[in-house]
């Protein structure tokens, strides 16, 4: 390990500059270096004597044991678990091109008991007490297709919400092939938001997922009732370049939408090699941050799971959901929602049971999920991304090779340069 990891600094390549980003992530607090500067902040930090360095290396070195800003530490139980993610269903509508549940998709639907027993276990008002809870409907398939479960479903977990010391919000996330006026009042009057699966670009979005008419129409609809509507969208190669385009294409079909999250694609399948993912990745970066400029400028908030790695410090990547599939299972992560899943073995950490309602859990199977962190994975040692990233999703690990995941590693040190370029205009 070198010095400036004992010291919790990381230092990253500025991009386009021969320059050194030195970056204190404890303190909350970046600057740039040049190499000569660096060769001095490093005998500096070692020798006792500091007398001859800079102003502007004492303030790095001044602020080293400084810290403001906490790591975020996973809960290691259930009883810790703050995130219920709900697949009640594994049906579809649609049929995505880069869908990571289609294996799944069978006309399943999830039992009201199986729910209600889920809901009522994880919001029991002793259970991660004074915690803040969220709850995520989304799919498996599409929610919306279960509305006349889901409608007494949510009317019990706000019931079971307001017993708690701290409000639980509800999203609602969909492919916005499905509106009502019902569904809409529902949302606004008990403050739960929608997300939708929208490729935004006409073409794009016709060629992947299909219905862009449909699709832009009821997103429009729902934000018009005056919800607060989000977008996800996923970036292909189809339309990594083309980002900045969809912020201004919002601004004209979709303008009430404030709220956008771009997803990569990072699924073994999807690259012919390893030069195309990791042209994929540069793109995504440098066009991102493209696509942020304009966003902001109209006050839409763009965001990307790079981006919202960098937001926070935490000890682990994701901290594991409590996910309650349609069959009545328990898996830690969303994409795993279905006995066809090929991660459906390694993920499921426990069942409810239908006729009795008893909730059983693997404690030792979720503990052993939840040692996938920063502290056991060698290749986070010394990586100045390593408080963000954090060992990486769980389920790419299983997905993609070693190689692939160094590029990834690499496209994460990348994204946080830019980042920091960004938040402290370095």
């Amino acid at each position: 390990m070198n010095i400036f990891s004992k010291n919790n600094i990381a230092l990253l390549p500025k991009p386009g500059s021969p320059d050194i980003i030195v970056y204190l992530p404890f303190a909350g607090y970046a600057t740039v270096v040049d190499l000569a500067e660096l060769s001095c902040l490093e005998s500096a930090i070692s020798e006792t004597s500091r007398s001859h360095i800079s102003p502007h290396l004492a303030e790095i070195i001044g602020k080293l044991n400084k810290d403001t800003v906490h790591l975020r530490e996973t809960p290691r139980t259930v009883d810790g678990m703050r995130s219920l993610m709900l697949l009640p269903n594994n049906k579809c509508n649609f049929k995505c091109s880069y869908c990571y549940s289609a294996k799944g998709r069978t006309n399943g639907e999830i039992s009201p008991g199986i729910l209600k027993s889920g809901l009522a276990y994880f919001l029991n008002p002793q259970r991660a007490n004074n915690e803040r809870l969220s709850i995520s409907v989304l799919g498996g398939g599409e929610p919306l297709l279960s509305w006349k479960i889901l409608r007494p479903a949510l009317e019990y977990a706000l019931s079971m919400s307001a017993k708690r010391t701290k409000a639980c919000p509800i999203s609602l996330v969909t492919n916005g092939s499905i509106y009502s006026d019902e569904i809409a009042s529902f949302c606004i009057n008990n403050n739960i938001s929608i997300s939708v699966s929208f490729d935004i670009l006409p073409d794009v979005q016709d060629m992947q997922r299909g219905h862009w008419k449909e699709v832009s129409d009821n997103i429009n609809r729902f934000a018009e009732a005056g919800i607060d509507v989000a977008l996800n969208t996923v970036i292909s190669d189809r339309n990594v370049a083309r980002m900045v385009e969809m912020v201004e294409h919002l601004l004209i079909h979709n303008h009430l939408v404030k709220k956008v999250s771009f997803k990569t694609l990072i699924a073994k399948n999807y690259f012919q090699d390893i030069e195309s993912r990791c042209k994929y990745y540069e793109s995504f970066i440098s066009n991102f941050f493209k696509a942020k400029k304009v966003a902001d400028k109209h006050g839409i908030w763009l965001t990307c799971s790079y981006m919202n790695t960098c937001i926070t410090l935490t000890d682990r990547y994701c901290h594991g959901k409590f996910v309650i599939t349609a069959d009545g299972d328990i898996s830690v992560c969303h994409t795993v929602g279905s006995k066809h899943d090929d991660l459906y073995d390694q993920f499921v950490f426990g069942h409810i049971d239908e006729l009795t309602g008893q909730v059983t859990i693997d404690d030792n199977k979720l503990s052993k999920i939840l040692r996938h962190d920063v502290y056991h994975n060698a290749s986070c040692e010394d990586c100045p991304a390593r408080w963000h990233c954090a060992g990486g999703c769980y389920a790419d690990h299983f997905h993609i090779d070693k190689k692939e995941h160094e590029a990834y590693c690499e496209s994460m040190r990348h994204f946080l340069a830019y980042y920091l370029i960004y938040k402290y205009k370095l």
